[in-house]
């Protein structure tokens, strides 16, 4: 069975991540069904919008512990190359973030174009709590998605927030009430799919070299200090302890 499935129903194509067993991490499995259903989508002539969808509970978990304490190439060039599928896709991409984000998963809801989360899900860059710096362009992507003051925090206290305490905070994300997140993204993903594939895709264009850019860049930045810290006895001991103590929403 299938992890990810994509319904083509344009304007608006919606892929789903749906993988209940493995909370939606951030598995080969997901990352390539997923980087299909977006080229498929993208593809299509007469899709102008796609609505990346989790499971009702769990949007996207981030990685595994496996994935963590493994090469980085399992850890962080897969990851990065499907985050870049997001980006490279030609038309909008919207996260519908119902269920809880956490690390690579909150990213992966950022890395969106247009981000709407529930009012009571919980959504972690919680990178340091497992004691490593992060990778994958987080220290660019959260200050400018979410404001410098809030992003930088989240980065630090590597603590999960309620989508109702980002929005008490300013956060620059749509967060609506649980169980309209996927209606109102869809309603959104809508308006923007009256206009023309042509001008939708240029606009996507030029919005991407400017993201993508600033997010290859803290990227590579990142690197050095990502593999020196999650390859320490410290990191190691906490993502063994931390991934078989707590349950998802509390990572």
């Amino acid at each position: 069975m299938s992890v990810v499935t994509l319904d083509m129903a344009a304007p608006v194509a919606t892929v789903r991540m749906d993988d209940a067993t493995g909370q939606n991490r951030l598995s080969p499995e997901l990352r390539a069904g997923t980087i299909a259903a977006l080229e498929q989508a993208g593809g299509a002539p007469d899709v102008r919008a796609v609505v990346l969808e989790g499971l009702p509970e769990i949007f996207c978990a981030g990685g595994s512990a496996e994935q963590m304490l493994g090469s980085r190439e399992h850890r962080v060039d897969g990851v990065w190359e499907f985050l870049n599928a997001v980006l490279g896709c030609p038309v909008p991409v919207l996260a519908a973030a119902q269920g809880h984000a956490l690390g690579g998963g909150f990213l992966l809801a950022l890395y969106c174009d247009v981000t709407v989360l529930s009012e009571s899900s919980r959504y972690a860059a919680n990178f340091l709590t497992y004691g490593f710096t992060p990778a994958l362009g987080a220290t660019y992507l959260l200050p400018a998605k979410l404001g410098m003051a809030l992003g930088t925090e989240l980065l630090y206290s590597g603590r999960s927030y309620l989508g109702r305490e980002l929005a008490d905070r300013g956060a620059g994300v749509r967060v609506t009430a649980d169980g309209n997140v996927v209606a109102q993204t869809q309603r959104t993903a809508l308006r923007i799919a009256q206009a023309p594939r042509e001008a939708v895709e240029r606009l996507k264009a030029q919005l991407r070299e400017q993201v993508g850019g600033q997010a290859q860049a803290a990227h590579a930045r990142e690197i050095p200090d990502h593999q020196a810290t999650i390859s320490s006895a410290e990191a190691r001991r906490r993502i063994q302890a931390l991934y078989a103590d707590r349950p998802v929403v509390g990572s």
